[in-house]
């Protein structure tokens, strides 16, 4: 089931907008934050979640993995549809809201985790029923990834870098 998970989250993270303003999003496109920033540290092998900062990091980077693999292209090869990847990416954002939350709380994570797993999940409510991820504004890609990136640098911050699996995908599928 958590394989199933995985796999699900990596098929159907959100196309991101590249870094360059003049470039436009394509539905294979990705939301997460540029491979650039995405490297690990060599502690980076497994998050072992234990309290609410590091549940809140696993939570980031299953979405992360899913967005990676939607970014890759997994609706378009068969793997998932665009409504198994849009109800992984609103649970997973919905979750990953909670334990942000939950860490801001208790102090194991800061407020930017926190704020910027919220403003992810309301970027995506945004889009109606019908819309896929790769649906959203050029603009709302751009912010949704600097948010995306604000809550890895949290996550770092934490003492829960990218994982090298996450960086494996995230080049997979070009980000």
């Amino acid at each position: 089931m958590t394989l199933a998970a995985v796999a699900a989250s990596s098929a159907l993270l959100l196309a991101s907008c590249s870094s360059t303003p003049e470039e436009t999003p394509t539905p294979s496109a990705s939301l997460a934050p540029s491979s650039a920033s995405a490297e690990p540290s060599a502690s980076a092998t497994e998050i072992t979640p234990t309290g609410a900062a590091a549940l809140a990091c696993a939570a980031y980077f299953d979405l992360d993995l899913l967005n990676s693999q939607y970014a890759g292209g997994a609706v378009a090869d068969g793997d998932m549809t665009e409504q198994q990847v849009r109800a992984d990416f609103k649970a997973q954002l919905k979750e990953l809201v909670t334990q942000a939350n939950l860490a801001a709380d208790d102090g194991s994570g800061d407020a930017k985790l926190a704020g910027s797993a919220t403003r992810m999940k309301k970027i995506v409510k945004t889009l109606s029923r019908q819309q896929a991820l790769s649906e959203l504004s050029k603009k709302q890609q751009r912010t949704f990834a600097k948010a995306s990136l604000r809550v890895q640098k949290a996550c770092d911050r934490a003492g829960f870098p990218l994982p090298a699996d996450n960086v494996t995908a995230r080049t997979a599928a070009g980000l």
